[in-house]
This record gives C-alpha cells, sequence and structure tokens, in this order.
C-alpha cells in the first residue's frame, strides 16, 4: 500500500526534528505557503499539520498558526522511596535557606517563569485599562473579592473542566494565603496534616508555623500510597489532607484521574477535608489543562486553591479558592485578616483574562516550557553521572533529581559559592530520604550564562561522586 503524501512530508520532519535540523519552538510556515513549498493541496497540508501535530511534533496557537515541538519520552519507572508513613511533631530545616542573589532575578532554586516570559506588555495594557473603567475605585471591595474578576475567572475555570458558582469563588492573596486560611478553617495546633512525600518546602513551612502535625505520604509512579493514606484517615490519625495533583512541586509529577476520585471518594465516605494546592495546573506541557481532584468532589469536602503567582504575574498577588462546605468559615478568616484585596490589581486581571490575553500568554509560556524541559533533560543527561535518574514532568516548573550517593545539601552549599542556586531534597520533607535528590527550576530560559551554571553543577557533582 503506498503511503499517503502527507505522511511522507510529515515523517521528514519529524525526522528534521529528531536530527537537530529543525528548531524546537519556531514557527512552521503558514498553511498557504507550506501547500506552495509541497506543490500540494491545502487539504493535504492540514492533513500534514495535523498529523504531526497528533504526533506531538506541532502545537497550533489561535490566529498565529502551527509551531515546532518535539514529544518527551516519559520516564516508564520512578524510584520513590517506600516507607511506612508516622507523624511529625517537630520539624526542623535539615538545611538553613540560602539567600539568592538578588541580582538574578530567576535561578535555579526558584520556581517560576523568566522575566522575559512575563507579559509585560499586555499586563501594563490591562493595568492602563482598568483606570478608564466606570467601576474603577479605590475603596473598600467585597471581602469575596471584585465581582468583575471573580466573573471572568469563573468562566475560564469552568471553559478548563472544573464547573464552579462565582458566588463561591473567593480572591486571595495568592495560593499559599488562600491554603493557609483553609487550614485554619478545618484544623487546630497539634492536629495532623497528611501531605504527600516530597512535599514542597513552603507547605511544610506553613504547617510548622501553626504547630500543625505532619503526616508524609509515600509518593508513587502512579501518585501516592492511597492504601497508607486511607488507613491512616480510618483510624483517626488525619485531620485534613492538604495535597497536589498536578505537576506537584518538587518532583513535577501527578496523580492519575482514577487516583483523584478515589481521594475525592476518601473525602466524602470518611467526612474529611482535602486542601488542594493546584498553582501549577495551568502550566502543561502536553497543552492539556489536566482536572483537579475537586471536579471529582460530590461532598463539597475539597478545598480548591490556585493563583497567578507561577503563570503570569507573583508580584500581583492574587489567588482564590474554592471553599467548598467551608465557604462559610473561609470568608470569616478572610474578613478577619483583610477587608478585601488590592481593588485596582483585581481589575486589570479581569481585564487581562477577558481581553484573552491571558490565555494567549498560557500558550506561549507551555511552549517555552516544554522546549525547556526538552533541553535541560537533553543537556542533563548528557553531562550527569549515568546512574542519574531525573523525573519527566508533563507540566509544571521543576524537575527532580535523584543522584544515589550524592550529599545535596553539601552540593547545593558549595554550587551557593560559585553564584548557582538549586533546592536540595531534603528542603522538602521531615525526613533525610531526599538527601541524594535536589530541584531545579525549568522556567529558567537557556541562554549561554544559564549553560555555564549548568555546567558548574554538572562537574561539581562529576567531581564529587569521584571522590
Amino acid at each position: 500500500m503506498t503511503t499517503a503524501k502527507y505522511i511522507l512530508i510529515a515523517k521528514k520532519i519529524i525526522s528534521d526534528v529528531d536530527d537537530g535540523h529543525l528548531q524546537i519552538n519556531s514557527q512552521l510556515p503558514s498553511l498557504r505557503m507550506f501547500s506552495k513549498l509541497h506543490s500540494i493541496s491545502m487539504t493535504t497540508a492540514i492533513a500534514c499539520y495535523r498529523y504531526l501535530e497528533k504526533s506531538g511534533y506541532a502545537v497550533s496557537e489561535e490566529k498565529k498558526g502551527f509551531y515546532i515541538q518535539q514529544p518527551l519520552a516519559l520516564s516508564t519507572h520512578i524510584d520513590f522511596p517506600k516507607f511506612t508513613t508516622r507523624i511529625s511533631t517537630l520539624f526542623t530545616r535539615p538545611q538553613a535557606e540560602i539567600e539568592l542573589n538578588e541580582t538574578d532575578s530567576c535561578s535555579f532554586g526558584t520556581a517560576q517563569i523568566d522575566e522575559p516570559l512575563v507579559d509585560y506588555q499586555m499586563l501594563k495594557r490591562s493595568i492602563r485599562a482598568a483606570t478608564k473603567l466606570s467601576d474603577f475605585n479605590v475603596n473598600y471591595d467585597q471581602i469575596q473579592g471584585n465581582i468583575r474578576l471573580r466573573t471572568v475567572l469563573s468562566k475560564l475555570i469552568a471553559k478548563q473542566g472544573l464547573p464552579n458558582s462565582v458566588s463561591d469563588l473567593t480572591i486571595t492573596y495568592g495560593c499559599l494565603d488562600a491554603v493557609l486560611i483553609a487550614l485554619e478553617c478545618v484544623s487546630n495546633p497539634d492536629d495532623v496534616i497528611a501531605v504527600c512525600s516530597p512535599c514542597y518546602s513552603g507547605l511544610l513551612d506553613i504547617l510548622s508555623v501553626l504547630n500543625r502535625s505532619i503526616l508524609e505520604i509515600p509518593s508513587t509512579e502512579n501518585g501516592l500510597d492511597l492504601q497508607q493514606l486511607e488507613q491512616a484517615i480510618k483510624v483517626g490519625k488525619v485531620k485534613a489532607c492538604l495535597l497536589t495533583a498536578n505537576y506537584q512541586n518538587p518532583t513535577g509529577h501527578s496523580i492519575t484521574y482514577q487516583q483523584k476520585q478515589t481521594i475525592a471518594q476518601l473525602a466524602n465516605t470518611y467526612q474529611i477535608p482535602i486542601i488542594e494546592d493546584d498553582v501549577y495546573r495551568e502550566l502543561s506541557h502536553q497543552r492539556e489543562t489536566p482536572l483537579p481532584i475537586k471536579y471529582f468532589d460530590e461532598g463539597d469536602w475539597v478545598i480548591w486553591c490556585s493563583s497567578i503567582s507561577k503563570t503570569l504575574a507573583p508580584g500581583f498577588r492574587v489567588g482564590w479558592c474554592l471553599p467548598g462546605r467551608y465557604k462559610a468559615q473561609f470568608i470569616q478568616q478572610r474578613k478577619i485578616r483583610t477587608l478585601g484585596h488590592n481593588t485596582p490589581i483585581q481589575l486589570a486581571l479581569a481585564d487581562h483574562i477577558s481581553s484573552g490575553y491571558y490565555q494567549t500568554h498560557l500558550k506561549k509560556v507551555n511552549r517555552a516550557l516544554s522546549s525547556h524541559c526538552h533541553f535541560y533533560l537533553t543537556y542533563l543527561k548528557h553531562k550527569l553521572p549515568k546512574n542519574a535518574n531525573i523525573l519527566t514532568p508533563a507540566g509544571g516548573l521543576v524537575l527532580w533529581i535523584n543522584i544515589p550517593n550524592l550529599n545535596a545539601d553539601s552540593l547545593s552549599m558549595k554550587l551557593a559559592k560559585t553564584g548557582v542556586y538549586i533546592k536540595s531534597g531534603n528542603l522538602f520533607s521531615t525526613t533525610d530520604m531526599y538527601r541524594d535528590c535536589f530541584r531545579i527550576n525549568l522556567g529558567k530560559i537557556p541562554t549561554p550564562k544559564t549553560i555555564e551554571q549548568l555546567d558548574i553543577l554538572c562537574n561539581l557533582i562529576n567531581e564529587t561522586m569521584k571522590q
């Protein structure tokens, strides 16, 4: 059987991408130009681009065309530590936080998008547009947040697959603020909070400051050890769960839809609150925004928290929450803490979303992060010791690297002296199980300076492992 012409052309493009002859993230010719270049009909050109898109070698952007991508070979096996859960009643950092060089706005030690990826032009445009609105004011706003922002945000979240009500949505000062308020709504000092292991250091810090005890649930290749989680809930050890389902920080891995549904069912069965930190959900390298645990929540036990801090502008300090059955307590806590949020900033964000700038920005950022991820994986796999295990994320901002027998605490201290910053694994646990792991930021744009810092990192690791 003769192979269709569009497939032959597509396979040649795929070969050129794999061989490095075509640059990832570069724009493909318009369909009209492509049909002329290959002397084919528009129908054949469209079929070729759709074949590339389905194969993971192209991605389309509305009104802009198609861009070259390259699918990542996802890890088929993840070696997370296996352990029996235990309650930690005293949390102390295994190492002090290393102060970042203030001149380096985006380091490997942070989890944020690099400065050139921030949508400054459209953000400034939206700020100017907000000041011209008829309802622009600088008075106290509603405790739940500006109604204009909540309305457009509610529509955006619904379009991404999560039904919600404007009357339930509450604006906060970022995602961590929403998580902190949620914790105070559902728990008291000394109560036990279940978290995934490893867990974002900022969440561990909040639990420590609030004097909550911590129960780390082992991560698995498919998500979490739900048997241990259910057993801890069943015997009454756990007061609430604090979980990240999508592109978790620090590992970048996600739990399956089946596990999300099971966790929601556990919450409903045992009537236990689930606080879901979903700040990375929109940063999908696969261009499909995944559903949160909240989607499967039938009893309103899930308190869903997110923000634009990782996707758009951390300085805006805008987050939100769907507090479920804890709405009254959440709003009361919000009222006690502050008389609302910054109204001009809320109006500017509402304009940014309603004008479509935010959605366009997300596509641009996700395209860049996918390219970054491919670069870092290829570079590190070539430079690091052969026994290095790098988890391949399908989204988010971080790479989790494990090198057996590495002292990541010592490594991070030595690197800091050279101006290179990473986060060692022990910062993400109440145990020392991740002492041979570290996390780096995918949001940092690969540049000559970036490559220089990667070389310092890899050379120091290789020298250390030879000793």
